[in-house]
């Protein structure tokens, strides 16, 4: 794209020519004339799809060189610039074509902004109607979805689509604000039309609903459009502080109307052109929902863009792995606590990465603690499925509560008092689980029925008894393996396995590593903690 500069001042051509970075405005060439006809001149050489011209130039003054220009070709843009402020010279130059009328002296800032809005307007000119009107025509349900999501980049089919759509005037700067209703909100009795019919009642009868647009852009989840007017950052960082205590009020009303809440992200203030990366803000900001809990509302920062790496942290924990093989519960659900208090305070973890570690917790937790019952086994299968299918609207006090839950309740259930026979049996096995223990010497020894005490120890313990000495063995040589120096073979010996390859299968299938993996992580440990 092509400009030409007419000015007889050389002073003001030059600081117009030099003192704006046009290859930022995609401007290839700029042209400069110190008089009218040496303007018209060039124009026909070089045809430019934007002229600046003064009013008052010797030879041809710069309203008869817009008429010349217009006659030639009708399509440029004309900028007229003047340092009087004469009304008749404006009302001519906008009768003749001239896009806008600037006084001098030129504020950059402001020249810069409307060569911006002429460019655009020319690139517009030059979409052909069918390739313009594409996303206008056959796209206007799915228009706020392919927005969001990227599909629709193009800044004027965007603008285009927001004015005709929802009569939203996208220019200068704008805040975005994205939304979600916190909690499970199909629990709410009102239903969702409810919820967003109030929601939409409130935006509309608001100060600033001529300002923004409300869209809905989920079932849940909805996003304010608003425009802050100016690009002074000390208003725009006053007006997101105002919106902050606006969607804090509309949030009380909400939930006195609904008994529903929600949460939001502010983006910092960008162009309609930076739609992406403004949604991308909004949404980070909304994020810290996780750590800040119901009804958040925030304004983005850098230090709200969350990792989405993998946490570690008790997974490889000796001292958690080695209380949950003892059974010692009080312990294990400090650690869960101070895990989570940790994760809280760092503030660093995306929603998908603390959902993952949850889930790995309740993993880790089911096949190291002996001795779970079967059916809680479930539940813990349950608890994980649940957290797979909830984590968008779980915060981190909620993904805690769940993993010491779960730890209490097995607490609780391995803590209940066994029969006498059970009690008996149980410390049978723990003097002799390094010998070939069978059903029936057990059985014989608390004076049972090989059947009958088969009966009672799945029933009591919530396993089989052939699970159970397997699972205490395994046990022991994790204790064995973390805390001597013994090769492994002969621990497995040790704890009763007469074949170490079927020792090493049945540890790997039991704990998702194999006994080698466990010492080397052990040894790691140990020298990092040096």
């Amino acid at each position: 794209m092509k400009l030409l500069i007419a000015d007889d001042d050389e002073q003001i051509r030059s600081g117009i020519e030099q003192g704006i970075d046009w290859s930022a405005l995609d401007i290839k060439q700029v042209i400069t004339a110190s008089n009218g006809l040496e303007a018209l001149q060039l124009f026909t050489e070089f045809l430019p799809e934007i002229v600046i011209t003064d009013v008052r130039m010797p030879g041809m003054d710069g309203l008869e060189l817009l008429r010349k220009i217009k006659k030639k070709k009708p399509q440029t843009r004309v900028i007229i610039l003047s340092g009087y402020n004469d009304f008749d010279y404006l009302k001519k130059a906008i009768q003749l074509g001239a896009v806008d009328y600037e006084m001098k002296p030129i504020r950059a800032r402001n020249l810069i902004a409307l060569i911006k809005n002429v460019k655009e307007e020319i690139i517009r000119q030059r979409v052909t109607d069918q390739e313009f009107h594409k996303y206008l025509d056959s796209y206007k349900t799915t228009f706020v979805e392919e927005l969001i999501s990227g599909k629709i980049s193009d800044l004027l089919i965007v603008q285009q689509g927001l004015q005709q759509y929802y009569n939203f005037h996208a220019t200068g700067s704008i805040l975005c604000i994205s939304a979600q209703m916190d909690g499970d909100w199909r629990k709410n009795q009102d239903g969702l039309k409810s919820v967003a019919d109030t929601m939409n009642h409130l935006f509309a009868t608001s100060d600033v609903a001529s300002r923004g647009i409300c869209l809905w852009t989920n079932e849940d989840k909805f996003l304010l459009l608003m425009r802050t007017e100016t690009q002074s950052y000390l208003y725009n960082s006053q007006f997101a502080n105002e919106m902050t205590k606006r969607l804090r009020a509309w949030n009380q009303e909400l939930n006195a109307i609904c008994r529903i809440s929600f949460s939001a992200g502010i983006s910092s203030p960008g162009s309609v052109s930076e739609f992406s990366k403004l949604y991308h803000e909004a949404n980070q900001a909304l994020c810290m929902r996780l750590y800040e809990g119901s009804n958040s509302i925030k304004v983005y920062n850098r230090s709200m863009e969350l990792k989405s790496s993998m946490i570690i942290g008790l997974l490889e924990n000796i001292d958690f792995i080695l209380k949950l093989s003892q059974g010692d519960f009080a312990s294990i659900v400090m650690l869960v606590n101070s895990e989570y208090d940790r994760l809280k305070k760092e503030r660093k973890y995306s929603r998908k990465s603390v959902s993952a570690y949850s889930r790995k917790l309740l993993q880790l937790i089911m096949v190291t603690v002996s001795n779970i019952p079967v059916d809680m086994i479930n539940d813990i299968q349950v608890q994980i499925e649940f957290i797979e299918g909830t984590e968008e609207i779980l915060v981190i006090d909620e993904f805690r509560n769940i993993v010491v839950h779960v730890v209490e309740e097995i607490g609780k259930r391995l803590s209940k008092d066994l029969s006498p026979a059970m009690i008996r049996a149980d410390e049978f096995i723990r003097k002799n689980y390094t010998c070939d223990l069978t059903v029936g010497m057990v059985a014989e020894h608390v004076g049972k029925t090989p059947n009958y005490f088969s009966h009672l120890f799945k029933r009591e313990f919530g396993i089989s008894f052939k699970e159970y000495v397997t699972r205490l063995r395994i046990d022991k040589a994790k204790e064995l393996i973390l805390n001597t120096n013994e090769l492994i073979y002969e621990i497995s010996e040790k704890v009763g396995f007469c074949d170490y390859t079927y020792f090493t299968q049945v540890f790997k299938k039991m704990e998702g590593f194999s006994p080698a993996e466990l010492r080397r992580r052990s040894s790691e440990n140990a020298v990092i903690g040096e």
